[in-house]
């Protein structure tokens, strides 16, 4: 019996986080509310606050949920192939991510939030921080002479990279039918950046 009612809390949850996307995605941070998340769900408002009692509360949920998806691709990313074909494929996954609409318009509207809210300038600090340990783990591989403060400057700067790409490449942007020309580009350029080892410390 408990474990029924478990695993319909863990399905309403992940209900509520779903239904918050897709309105964060129609309508912005600026027009999000826990009331319009809770209609969207079809749950009442008490209820969808016994999970997220805060509006801040179910934004962390939402970013969580995003991180670990990603995750979850990487991981089985690295799961196959050499160094550099795990990071071709991983360039060219999130540059192909970036022209959905989804990424195209969640990730910059939590970035122009972050600027004005230091709680969600935490929480995405922290979720780059796990997307760049995979990109780490993989410079490393594929170059083990690199210094550690080299890798963690390729790191992100080929995560920066990739991300700035959405406003041109994202969803209904100039160049969104371009992402696999793109994506060969910038793994081209990543590759020769990793394995020169010219990288300013």
């Amino acid at each position: 019996m408990r474990t029924g009612v478990y695993s319909k809390g863990k399905n309403t949850a992940a209900e509520i986080l779903a239904a918050a996307i897709a309105v964060f995605i129609d309508q912005g941070y600026a027009q999000f509310s826990l009331r319009k998340v809770a209609t969207a769900a079809g749950v009442t408002l008490s209820n969808l606050q016994h999970y997220y009692s805060t509006k801040d509360a179910l934004l962390e949920a939402m970013m969580a949920r995003e991180i670990e998806e990603y995750l979850v691709t990487f991981d089985e990313i690295r799961s196959h192939g050499s160094p550099e074909q795990q990071l071709a494929e991983l360039v060219e996954t999130v540059v192909e991510d970036l022209k959905t609409k989804k990424t195209t318009i969640f990730f910059p509207e939590l970035w122009s939030l972050s600027n004005h809210h230091q709680a969600m300038t935490k929480h995405m600090d922290a979720m780059y921080k796990r997307y760049r340990l995979v990109v780490k783990d993989i410079i490393r591989d594929i170059n083990p002479a690199l210094t550690e403060k080299q890798v963690k400057h390729l790191a992100l700067f080929i995560t920066a990279s990739l991300e700035g790409h959405t406003v041109f490449v994202g969803y209904h942007k100039p160049w969104m039918r371009e992402t696999k020309a793109i994506a060969a580009i910038a793994t081209q350029s990543f590759l020769w950046l990793i394995k020169s080892g010219e990288i300013p410390s």
